[in-house]
């Protein structure tokens, strides 16, 4: 019994502590092992603070997004000043943490640990009379120095729905040829995966040292476009790749 009790309790820590934890994957997923699990949990109002704790796995986001937009940067090759949604900034670190866990005022920020990662989501509740659809979109964002001019790339997006299924959201992460808007990818890099493209925090380590005659670019950043239509709760599991 206190054997039981002890493993019990370790599991807990773990969950805790932010680290990857072990448990089944995703129904009809191979993948197997430690995982970070984030829980996106709808507010149908706006918290108050930053909930800016890196221990934490959830994130409060707007059950219902469709009054929310946020501001791009200009001029850009959008042609547009602001985007639908809440926005998601996605950082890569040492470790996986919640730098701003209220997305409810309209923008939060998660860290990735190291490495590269398979993703999965699922809409595990949603709110009576709504479709409960979430949409995602990743966004490269990056200024070109020589055209003075920002870029918005879309990398990736998934739309998910309550049900059973695991939703393979690997492609917000990943940057393939025919995304790659400024001939940077060829294909053939080594650390390109074949059938996802190059994770995109490499993507963009190559483009802010990459200069040519065309581009020369800075400030860049990854984010999520996040729009939500009564999903309660949204949760995300990163399963490491080699």
């Amino acid at each position: 019994m206190k054997r039981i009790l002890l493993m019990v309790a370790m599991a807990f820590v773990m969950v805790l502590s932010g680290a990857l934890v072990v448990s089944a994957a995703p129904k009809g997923i191979d993948f197997n092992g430690a995982h970070f699990n984030l829980n996106l949990v709808g507010k149908s109002k706006t918290m108050p603070g930053d909930y800016n704790n890196p221990d934490r796995h959830t994130m409060f986001v707007p059950t219902d997004t469709s009054d929310f937009e946020f501001d791009l940067n200009t001029p850009n090759n959008l042609d547009q000043t602001t985007m639908a949604g809440v926005k998601i900034n996605m950082t890569q670190g040492s470790e996986f943490a919640v730098l701003d866990g209220n997305a409810t005022d309209g923008q939060g920020s998660f860290q990735l640990g190291p490495g590269k990662y398979r993703v999965y989501i699922a809409v595990k509740a949603k709110m009576p009379k709504t479709s409960g659809t979430v949409d995602i979109t990743g966004w490269v964002q990056a200024y070109d120095n020589l055209g003075q001019l920002w870029y918005y790339i879309p990398v990736g997006d998934v739309s998910v729905s309550k049900g059973k299924v695991w939703t393979d959201a690997s492609t917000l992460f990943y940057v393939n040829t025919s995304e790659d808007q400024f001939g940077f990818l060829t294909g053939g890099e080594s650390n390109y995966e074949q059938g996802l493209g190059m994770w995109v925090f490499d993507y963009m380590a190559g483009l802010d040292a990459w200069v040519t005659d065309d581009y020369n670019f800075s400030d860049l950043a990854y984010f999520w476009q996040f729009q939500n239509d009564g999903a309660k709760l949204i949760q995300v599991r990163f399963y490491p790749v080699n």
